[in-house]
């Protein structure tokens, strides 16, 4: 405020204690890269799809996010957006499975586990499948063809030796 000849006189000001509010957006920040970190540096593989359903069944599905280690395990890249029959060719008729699982998921919200072989990739994954949202599941995984490879030795070992 100033008097009549133009001097300041007063000062009128609003203030506020942020402080509680500086500390939520300190966690917060160290919050997200604590999950960044993980979400990067995971051996496991991470996918977070949309589901697409045509009548209540299961169609196809698109990728929203994948980690490193979702590009490391299938050889898959540049999948963001992408329809996974774009993805890979066949997986509809080879894995029908896949996108019965997946889209059960997706509706339901109930979670699975699961082994199976990805014929066009010629892979065998382990996967965790969950939804946390109607619509959408979010896949993690690892890939066991190694494991499955010396299970299969072992299992004709066995049946060639007679027990």
């Amino acid at each position: 405020m100033r008097d009549v000849q133009g001097n300041p006189v007063a000062l009128v000001g609003i203030s506020r204690d942020i402080t509680d509010q500086k500390k939520y957006e300190e966690a917060l920040k160290n919050s997200e890269q604590l999950y960044r970190s993980l979400f990067e540096n995971m051996i496991d593989g991470y996918a977070y799809c949309q589901m697409i359903f045509e009548n209540d069944k299961p169609q196809d599905f698109i990728y929203i996010t994948v980690n490193p280690a979702f590009e490391n395990l299938t050889g898959l890249r540049d999948v963001i957006g992408k329809k996974v029959t774009e993805v890979i060719p066949g997986i509809k008729q080879t894995n029908p499975q896949l996108f019965e699982i997946y889209g059960r998921v997706a509706s339901s919200g109930q979670s699975e586990q699961f082994e199976m072989y990805i014929d066009p990739l010629k892979i065998w994954f382990s996967v965790a499948v969950y939804s946390h949202e109607r619509g959408y599941f979010t896949a993690v995984f690892e890939n066991i063809s190694e494991r499955k490879i010396a299970e299969e030795a072992l299992k004709q070992r066995e049946n060639d030796s007679g027990f």
